[in-house]
Order: structure tokens, then sequence, then C-alpha cells
């Protein structure tokens, strides 16, 4: 293996490398002779890179880049095992005249020669992988009602089904032989808990899962295993958020480990679950994203004690590289500005920040030393290219393609490669040259002139029990003030007695429910009902003097209509 980090991309002309040395010149592996090439994934150990087109795979030896093994057939998927060893893809599942039935559309072969091994059927793209064992020894596929469990490569005979009613997802640890152990949620009947599971394998009988946690509030789930696999979270989400609070489903934390601890992760904000992840230079420490904007991340242990605050951000993203030295904190997206903020964790010091916007892609070295950011085709169709960052967020390369050519994907070579003199000197940065996003609209009285409004205080980064508040800006002291003159006038009005009519945002006392004798009519009036006591709590904080979010203050607007509604129930 080469001792420079490398990069592989994907153009709409041409697979291209780039050897990790101050020229960065790119040199192609497949130029657009090779027609309509889709994309490519490199194997985890980095022995092979695999390119995928209309009609066919290739397999490259990274040694010297010749073909290993070629795979005929229009492969939508694809992706290598733990250890390289085998190469799976997944086809399109086709009904004929000839075959009604179907054939088997997931196929797994030996990335050396090219065997085929096994061939399944997997007619959803989405969760058509098989899951590995991290020594290859198990081999894992979610069938109608269950999993198949496969040993040692032999997979035309399974040797374990483990059958359970409404089982939709599950994940194998990553901790070493004999001590596998799987991770299974299953979803509820009407009126029942769902379930996430833990079962050491080979057991999966009833009442031997060394973890087993239930929820009303949950119609899928992720599992996040740390490096060791002795430690899992689970984050469950329901389709739909019926309080309103959110436009992505309802979500909710839980952990376990192998020794049968389990509970409830709560966070100190409000709001959604933006990322989580574990360090996987220590299995004992993990890191959170979350609440509402901005949102706030933590560094917590394994017993979901926190270590560190990171303040909070316009963060929704969180990067590792393999040493788990250094954490990196991004914001992306539609509405991100594409803010990076990366961590020493060995003392909790910020080493720097940088700005990347429209990126739809970023990865760490190898090595830990840089990251690459890319804005890649089809999420976005103008402006694709490449970065290369230092970890203190000194821009190093740039990249930038002309509108006709389209970046389709990007990644380091995986490896182990000797640190370099990037990890102690921080490199001289290049100007970024990209335009500046315009700023908001100021009036030309206050335009060359600090801006003293703030949208939301922040929280300064702090070890748990140090004071995290920051100084609060000129406009939230008199905001403030206006609301404790506020508290005091209606607080001498009623010393006074007096007999005004409520203002409109008053809460005003509900009729208790009295039913109408209609089933149907008392079940929409006491939907109702509950819709009016939410409003009356939104209410209620409005009054405390806290900000309500948009749809919050949708509700509270639609309280009039509810009433009406209600009233013409009770006819």
């Amino acid at each position: 293996m080469s001792t420079i980090p490398q990069i592989t991309g994907l153009t709409n002309k041409s697979i291209f490398l780039v050897e990790f040395k101050e020229s960065y010149a790119e040199k192609t592996l497949r130029d657009d002779t090779t027609p309509n090439i889709r994309g490519i994934v490199h194997s985890p150990k980095g022995n092979y890179l695999a390119y995928r087109t209309d009609r066919k795979v290739d397999v490259l030896k990274c040694t010297d880049w010749s073909v290993s093994v070629t795979i005929d057939g229009n492969i939508k998927d694809m992706f290598f095992s733990p250890l390289d060893n085998y190469f799976m893809v997944w086809e399109m599942f086709v009904l004929t005249k000839d075959n009604p039935q179907g054939k088997p559309n997931v196929h797994v072969y030996k990335s050396t020669t090219g065997e085929k091994v096994g061939s399944f059927v997997q007619k959803n793209q989405t969760g058509w992988e098989p899951k590995w064992s991290s020594d290859e020894r198990l081999f894992c596929l979610l069938v109608s009602g269950g999993i198949q469990i496969y040993e040692n490569g032999k997979l035309d005979r399974y040797v374990k089904q483990v059958q359970m009613e409404k089982l939709k997802s599950f994940s194998v640890s990553p901790s070493p032989a004999p001590n596998y152990y799987l991770s299974i949620f299953t979803l509820g009947k009407s009126g029942q808990p769902s379930f996430w599971r833990v079962y050491k394998y080979p057991n999966f009988e009833e009442g031997t899962a060394v973890v087993s946690r239930s929820t009303f509030q949950a119609d899928k789930a992720t599992f996040h295993w740390n490096r060791r696999g002795t430690n899992v979270f689970t984050l469950t989400q329901t389709d739909v958020d019926k309080t309103g609070g959110s436009y992505y489903g309802k979500q909710s934390l839980s952990y376990g480990d192998v020794k049968g601890t389990s509970g409830n992760m709560m966070f100190s904000k409000e709001g959604p679950i933006h990322a989580i992840a574990w360090n996987p230079g220590n299995s004992n420490e993990w890191v959170a994203v979350y609440g509402h904007a901005p949102a706030k991340a933590t560094i917590f242990n394994a017993k979901c004690e926190s270590l560190f605050e990171f303040g909070t951000g316009a963060w929704n993203s969180i990067y590792f590289p393999p040493d788990g030295i250094v954490v990196l904190l991004g914001g992306f997206g539609n509405i991100a500005t594409g803010h990076i903020e990366t961590w020493d964790l060995r003392g909790y010091k910020k080493l720097g920040a940088c700005a990347a916007p429209d990126t739809t892609y970023l990865q760490w070295d190898p090595r830990g030393e840089t990251f690459i950011t890319a804005t890649t085709y089809p999420r976005l169709t103008v402006g694709n290219g490449y970065k290369i960052w230092h970890y203190t967020g000194a821009l190093m390369y740039k990249r930038q393609y002309e509108d006709r050519d389209q970046l389709l994907a990007i990644c380091w070579r995986p490896g182990t490669y000797p640190k370099s003199e990037l990890s102690k000197t921080a490199p001289k940065a290049i100007e970024d040259t990209a335009p500046k996003a315009v700023g908001a609209y100021r009036p030309p009285g206050a335009r060359n002139k600090p801006s003293t409004f703030t949208l939301h205080e922040h929280e300064k980064p702090h070890r748990p029990g140090e004071n995290a508040s920051t100084q609060p800006s000129k406009q939230a002291i008199k905001q403030k003030e206006k609301r404790e003159a506020r508290k005091a006038r209606k607080a001498e009005e009623r010393a006074k007695g007096d007999t005004s009519p409520a203002p409109p945002d008053a809460v005003t006392p509900r009729a208790p429910f009295v039913s109408t004798g209609d089933p149907e009519k008392d079940k929409k009036i006491k939907n109702i009902n509950k819709k009016l006591s939410d409003i009356d709590k939104l209410k209620q904080q409005k009054a405390a003097g806290k900000q309500l979010e948009l749809n919050q203050q949708a509700k509270i607007a639609n309280e009039q209509a509810l009433l009406l509604e209600l009233e013409q129930l009770k006819l």
C-alpha cells in the first residue's frame, strides 16, 4: 500500500486518482471511453475499488489498478464485506413471463476470484444490504418476518433463523468472536408497544434477551454500536409527530450494554436529535448534537454523564477521524451555513473553524490530519468541486469544476498511513475565492455599525457545573425589562380588582366534557378539547416570555376555528 493517502473521485467523464502531495495532480484511471459510470466504492481495508456502469461492474486492485473481477449486469448498488473478502451487488427485482416468480437479485462474490458464493432475493433496495460480523464469520440477511444467519462463508444454507412478528430492522455488533450480539427492532401491534432488544448469538429464544426496551412511540429504529461492540444506542422515531413539535416525527434515544444495563437518554435542551456518534478511538465516549436552533453539542461518557459542553451553534453533523483524537462539528444542508469547528478531545480545546457552504459530503483522511469537503451532483447541480482542509481550518487545496463538468463522488482510500508534519504544524492557508453569501438587509442608519440584535442566546463551551451563560445583549436586556414591566402592571391591575376584558392570549377556563350520546361526535369533541388544552399551555408559555415556534403560533391562531367547530358538534 502507498505510504501517501490517496483520493479517488468520479466525474461525468472519468474516474480520477489524486496523490496527497503538493501538486494534487489528478491521474485518470478510467476516461470517457468507459461510458455511463454510475458509482464507485472502496473496500473497507483499501485493497479494492469497484465501479459500476449500466452493463457491468469492475473490481480493481488498488496496488496497480488492474481489473480483478468483472460482473455483468445492470447493477444498482454494491459494497464490500468488512475484511474485503466478499463483494455484494443488488439488481432490480424483475418479474417476467418466463419467470413469474422472479429470480435472485442479490449476489455475493469472492473479491479475489469473482466466484459466486450465494444468491438471494431482496425486492426493495432500501435495507437490502446483508450484515456481517467484524470477522466475517456471520452473514445475516433480513427476510420476510425474520433473519437468516449463515456462518463461515457457506451461503448455500443458513444455520439459524430468527422468527419474530413485525421484525423491521436489526444490527450486528462489531464485537470480536465469540461474543456476537444482535440488536433487533420489532414494531408493536395496534395499542401494543414496540420493542428493541439485544441478544447474544445464538440464543434468540423468548426471555433470553440481554437488553429489552419498549416504547409506544416508534415506527422505526436505527442502532449505533461503539467500536468494541459493548454498548449500543437506539434512536427510535415515529413517522408523524402528533404533538406538532416536529415535521419529521417524534424521536427518542435509549441505550443498553451487553451487561444488561439500559435506560432512556434525556438531553438538557428540547428539540430534535440531529446526530450522535461514538468516538472510534475511545469506546467510552460519544457526542450528540441536539435541540432547537441553535443546536447544542455535548460529549458524554458511556454512562451518559456529560464530560464537556461545546456550547451552541449552527450544527447538525458529527465527524470523527479514525483515531478519535479530534471531533468535527458541522452544519450542512438546505438552510445551513457550512460552519465547521474542530476540537481536540484531549483537553477540550478548540483547534479551528472554517466555512464550507453547499457541502454535500465530508470525510476525514485516514491519518486524521486533514478532511475533504465536496459539492456533488445531483445533490447540487452547480458549483461542483472539492476542498482539502487542515484540521485547524486552514484551506490547503481547492478544485472547482466547470459548469458542464459534474463531480458525482469522491472519497479517501482507506488504509493505515504514517503521520506527517501536518499533525504538528498547520500549513499556510490559501485564499478561498468562493463568493460570499449576501448578508441580511440592514436599513441605511444601521449600516457600517456593529449589530446589537441577538436572535438566539448562545451558550459558551464549558465543563459540567461551570456557568455556561453569556453576557446578555442590550436587546435581550430590553426585552427582559419589558416583560417585567408587563408582569408588574398585571399584578397591579389584579390588586385593584380590574374587571376589564381579558387580552386575546389569556387562558380562559374550558367547559367540562359532556357526552352528546353520539360516539363519533364524542370522539371529535375529545380531539378538539385536547388541541384546545395544548393551545392553553402554549398561551401560558407565551405569557411567561417564551419565544414560540412558527407552528406553535399557528396553533394559537387556529383557536377560534376550533371553538366554532366545537359549538357546531354540540348542537
